[in-house]
């Protein structure tokens, strides 16, 4: 994996903060305090924040590799939002 970054103080990879920006773009994300709850990170994120924590998560626990994890955060993102 390649090196993290800090984001809005969030520590995050480049793959997961690309992929953050697409989904935040393609599914009109706004930056709310909603989608923290349903990815279950911690409230005091902001929705975008939240998203990258989550994606990175997903890499870190291997529930999703770099090639697939917009596929992956995808379904997963439909499978929470009404």
């Amino acid at each position: 994996m390649n090196s993290k970054s800090f984001f809005g103080g969030v520590v995050i990879s480049h793959e997961a903060d690309a992929v953050a920006r697409e989904l935040i773009h393609e599914l009109h994300i706004p930056k709310l305090h909603n989608l923290a709850f349903l990815l279950k990170i911690n409230r005091c994120f902001d929705d975008h924040q939240a998203l990258r924590l989550w994606l990175q998560r997903l890499l870190d626990d291997g529930l999703a590799q770099v090639d697939d994890l917009a596929i992956q955060a995808r379904a997963r993102l439909m499978n929470l939002i009404p």
